[in-house]
């Protein structure tokens, strides 16, 4: 059993414990006397009073005295792995837990934590089979069928994700979130088909409906719980207008949420304070990452602080130099706050004339508290870009050059656009670290073509076109990335492998997946590409601007939604329309034209370093968004009236 935990939960707990004798441990404890076994015994029984009674810090002393006695206490370690998990201590709780069921397989609370663990940090293989020993322990336990389903839905395997959701369904029918998952799992991470996507957005429609009846019905005191537990982030990789489903998605959050509101006590929103305009800012993200780069820096940095108090409430995990440069900007960044309760509270004490919510759609406590009022306005904008279907939304931030004509047809809010790209995007600036291509079989005379989306951005309706591409453009390399757990991009690349071989275009010739990169290596291999690949359907704007940055020639295919239309949108700010397509087969060719021609290629990259600078550091774009959220704080929702400068439509 030891053996087989080495080899699955691997990591820094596991290496630690891989040199400890386990059997030298239970030859010590079977040479224990049977005082020293009963001290043992009654130090752990001190240790789980001490932990009911919420006294962590004695729980934790007395479970160490009963492993000092008794070095193989396995119920000990698991408990103090328990233990050190829930107050944040994860890697000794690792080791712990580890060594627990290396000691006694049969452990199954042993087996849900470290499960849970393993899917705080996405290692979802590794969960879903924990939690699969524990379902051979304890085969009726509800839950252990509804974390499997979350696990299992990490991995992209959907049809795994629903059969566990529905057997949690089935030993507790009660069990709402297991019922909302169920919905959510409709949606493939990776589709194989196109014809699976369609299905699945029919599927989830479906579904979605049934779940309306019984969590507005039968189960509708409870079902505040179920909001958010998943979300339906996978249905913006599917090009369609999805206005009509998400605003049922949106009505059932919002009614499930009202009932919580209206059972504690919400206040409605405070009215209008004299002085600042009291802006907050709710994101998982205030740290270096997409949502915050592409738009959260630039409000925090440029928003007139002596017009606008702002408030960051900072839901995420993480804190790097930019969660702190943030705080040291904004009047209060709240932190840390635990349950979502907390943050539902601390967002109505703030009494804010405005509210912003930068993406929503990619994070459990920001859908649940978009889902209440709290403040009198508030936006969302495209940090998720799609409409978020949520009538607590009074406008949805958007931009002049990523929204096609007619874009309000795809929103449930009111849109505002600001000008150009709507955002104050900041060079990296960062120095290309050194890469050895050789070592993901580049060889020098390879055209690099570089597919640096993420693997759900890859629809199976455009499998055809990278074909197409690298059969033209050999020798070449199209060059994918490996997620970090590696279990979706495994699934696009099996995806990938199928259509190559039924074209008769060599895959292992034309096609590298590699690791996920530092920035350095990633400007380095931007550097050494050929031509930027912009995905089909859902684009890219964090990663085409960081091409830009490095003069890197992009091609970009324009699609029906802003969320398709990112690098189109970058590529004719600069002027650079001719590198924008319209269909598939004229993405084909203008890949095909620029892979072949080094002297156009080099004529490109000079035309990018002389007018990229307008996309870079772009305060006016704040300065309109300042105006609209000055005007926004006179008229109560749906008298929205915008300032010069930006445009402002209403969803049909």
């Amino acid at each position: 059993m030891f053996d087989w935990l080495r080899s699955r939960l691997k990591g820094a707990a596991s290496t630690q414990y891989a040199s400890i004798d386990v059997a030298a441990a239970v030859r010590q404890a079977s040479q224990l006397s049977t005082q020293d076994k009963g001290l043992a015994q009654d130090e752990f029984a001190q240790g789980n009073q001490q932990r009911e009674s919420l006294h962590w810090e004695a729980a934790e002393r007395h479970y160490r005295r009963a492993l000092a006695i008794h070095p193989a206490f396995a119920e000990a370690s698991a408990n103090l792995g328990s233990l050190l998990k829930d107050r944040g201590a994860l890697p000794e709780a690792d080791q712990w837990l580890t060594l627990a069921l290396a000691l006694n397989p049969q452990l199954g609370p042993a087996y849900f934590n470290l499960a849970m663990m393993r899917i705080d940090q996405a290692r979802w293989l590794e969960a879903a089979d924990l939690l699969q020993w524990l379902l051979q322990l304890s085969p009726n336990e509800a839950n252990a069928y509804y974390w499997l389903g979350n696990a299992l839905t990490g991995t992209g395997d959907g049809a795994g994700a629903r059969k566990a959701y529905a057997a949690a369904v089935r030993l507790n029918p009660s069990y709402v979130q297991a019922r909302w998952g169920l919905v959510m799992a409709q949606l493939p991470a990776i589709a194989q088909t196109e014809d699976e996507q369609t299905q699945a957005c029919d599927a989830f429609a479906r579904e979605l409906d049934k779940l309306r009846v019984k969590l507005l019905g039968t189960h509708s005191p409870n079902g505040y719980l179920a909001v958010g537990a998943q979300q339906p982030y996978f249905l913006a990789y599917i090009a369609t207008n999805h206005k009509a489903v998400l605003s049922l998605y949106g009505d059932l959050c919002t009614k499930l949420m009202a009932i919580w509101s209206k059972k504690v006590g919400v206040p409605a929103p405070a009215g209008n304070h004299s002085g600042k305009c009291r802006l907050g800012i709710v994101s998982a993200h205030i740290h270096s990452h997409s949502v915050w780069h592409a738009l959260v820096r630039g409000w925090i940095e440029h928003l007139d602080p002596a017009v606008f108090e702002i408030q960051i409430f900072h839901t995420g995990q993480l804190r790097d130099a930019q969660t702190e440069w943030a705080q040291r900007r904004v009047h209060q960044l709240h932190h840390g706050l635990g349950d979502w309760t907390n943050w539902a509270k601390a967002v109505s004490d703030a009494q804010l004339d405005v509210l912003i919510y930068p993406e929503i759609g990619m994070d459990a406590t920001t859908i649940r508290l978009s889902a209440l009022r709290l403040a009198r306005v508030q936006l969302a904008s495209w940090g998720h870009p799609m409409t978020t279907g949520l009538p607590t939304m009074d406008g949805y931030i958007g931009a002049e050059a990523l929204e096609p004509p007619q874009a309000a047809k795809h929103y449930s809010e009111n849109l505002l656009t600001l000008p150009r790209l709507g955002c104050c995007y900041q060079a990296f600036g960062t120095a290309p670290g050194r890469i050895d291509c050789s070592a993901w079989g580049i060889q020098p005379a390879d055209r690099v073509l570089l597919c640096a989306g993420t693997s759900f951005k890859y629809a199976p309706q455009y499998d055809v076109a990278l074909v197409e591409i690298a059969r033209r453009c050999q020798p070449c390399k199209l060059v994918f990335f490996h997620s970090e757990s590696q279990t979706l991009s495994q699934r696009l690349e099996q995806r990938l492998r199928l259509a190559f071989d039924a074209a008769d275009v060599d895959f292992d010739a034309t096609v590298a997946f590699v690791p996920w990169q530092s920035q350095a290596a990633f400007f380095a291999l931007l550097d050494r590409t050929d031509v930027y690949l912009d995905s089909m359907g859902f684009s890219g704007f964090n990663t085409v601007m960081q091409a830009v940055e490095c003069a890197t020639p992009i091609v970009a295919f324009e699609g029906e939604f802003m969320r398709g239309r990112f690098a189109s949108a970058i590529l004719r700010q600069m002027g650079l329309d001719e590198w924008v397509a319209g269909s598939v087969a004229q993405y084909i060719a203008l890949v095909e034209q620029l892979a072949s021609d080094s002297g156009l290629r080099a004529r490109v990259k000079t035309q990018m370093r002389d007018r990229r600078q307008a996309l870079f550091g772009d305060q006016e774009t704040v300065a309109v968004l300042g105006r609209h959220l000055l005007r926004l704080c006179s008229p109560p929702p749906g008298e929205i009236t915008p300032p010069p400068g930006g445009g402002l439509s209403r969803g049909v």
